[in-house]
């Protein structure tokens, strides 16, 4: 399993599973998370293993607490089918996401339900800010759990940017602040603090890993993942298979370049949400308005319409990109914005391609992300659950 570091500093290594499962194990479970229920025969016939195989197997399963029977299925010739789904309280992962305004963490359950969740935001991240607010977070946040679920806690899931202290002047921030996260190891400071296994992704691979978990209703099997946050971010799945990359940044769509009146410069100074706060900050109005309350905006329409018209030349140019190298499926559109938002900017992007020469490239089918909002969150703490059982 490729698990990769923050920054591939030496002394930042896979971390040890906690409760590391079989190639077959595996199978077994990521198939009924994605079904949510099967009986056995149908698990078989699935995964290609014999009926006694597949027997063996879960009832390990559910001997470990990590399955359990459900209500059976009535009808037809013989006894009843008994399906089996995962068993929520199983296991427990807690997740930190790492953002330029705000800190998340939140604790999830086997079945991906978000149980609790504690937000703090700022102005911009530090490394002390980091450090109490994880230790004060994680200690809240393990009070919900009785003493035996805090021993199923499989460990910390971080999703962070791979490089925070870049771009300073966009996200507003004083550099030489940023530039404590160069020598910051997290994986070794968080293990210190907090006594579990920490798992470090990029965010936005992070929040697509979430999209491929719990999300996905179009059941692509390659795609493009974008996330609208505060800056631009994304992620790329192929074959059903989150891909890394040799440093962790592959689908960091970001950094791709975005010529406009005759220059060239980054996409990510094209289609972030800190651009939508720096016209609002002009018009006098609430620009914080926009990460305080994600999921609902109240603010100037007209400034927001022309924010989306502008994202979506990007994310059209991200699409463009994506389809002509890779053939995929899709491309998967979220981010830190309201529902209504959301889906205009898949619209947008939609059209904007239209005007983009397309000739030789497969249409790009866009759709609007499941997961919302939290994926970032949601992501980072799928991340132990994924080491160990999925």
């Amino acid at each position: 399993m490729n698990i990769e570091s923050a920054f591939h500093l030496p002394s930042q290594n896979a971390p040890e599973l906690v409760d590391n499962r079989s190639a077959n194990e595996r199978a077994i479970l990521t198939l009924i998370r994605q079904r949510i229920a099967l009986p056995k025969a149908e698990i078989a016939q699935l995964t290609g293993l014999s009926a006694q195989s597949a027997t063996v197997i879960i009832k390990k399963l559910e001997t470990d607490g990590l399955v359990k029977r459900l209500t059976p299925i009535k009808g037809g010739v013989g006894q009843p089918k008994v399906p089996f789904g995962l068993n929520a309280n199983g296991a427990f992962s807690i997740g930190l996401k790492v953002g330029r305004r705000s800190f998340d963490m939140t604790l999830l359950d086997l079945k991906g339900n978000v149980k609790a969740t504690l937000h703090e935001k700022f102005a911009y991240p530090t490394v002390s800010n980091l450090l109490n607010f994880a230790e004060r977070a994680f200690n809240v946040l393990t009070k919900n759990l009785d003493a035996a679920q805090q021993n199923l806690v499989r460990g910390l899931g971080v999703a962070m940017p791979f490089e925070i202290w870049s771009w300073a002047e966009e996200a507003g921030a004083p550099k030489k602040e940023l530039e404590e996260w160069k020598e910051f190891d997290p994986q070794t400071a968080l293990e210190s603090l907090i006594k579990l296994p920490v798992f470090i992704k990029n965010d936005a691979g992070a929040a697509c890993s979430a999209e491929m978990s719990f999300g996905n209703p179009k059941q692509y099997d390659s795609f493009l993942y974008i996330f609208v946050g505060t800056f631009l971010g994304g992620g790329l799945v192929l074959n059903n298979q989150l891909i890394n990359g040799k440093s962790g940044n592959a689908g960091a769509i970001g950094s791709l370049p975005f010529f406009s009146q005759n220059q060239q410069r980054q996409l990510i100074t094209q289609s972030s949400l800190y651009l939508l706060e720096r016209e609002l900050e002009k018009a006098g109005e609430d620009a914080k308005h926009i990460y305080e309350s994600p999921s609902y905006w109240k603010c100037n329409e007209s400034l927001v319409k022309n924010w989306v018209s502008e994202t979506a030349k990007g994310l059209a140019l991200a699409s463009q990109c994506a389809m002509s190298l890779l053939d995929l499926d899709g491309v998967i559109i979220d981010g830190a914005i309201p529902s209504n938002i959301k889906e205009l900017l898949v619209k947008a992007t939609q059209s904007a391609l239209k005007d983009l020469d397309m000739r030789g490239i497969t249409p790009a089918q866009i759709s609007p992300g499941h997961v919302g909002v939290k994926a970032q969150s949601i992501g980072s703490a799928n991340l132990a659950l994924q080491a160990n059982y999925f």
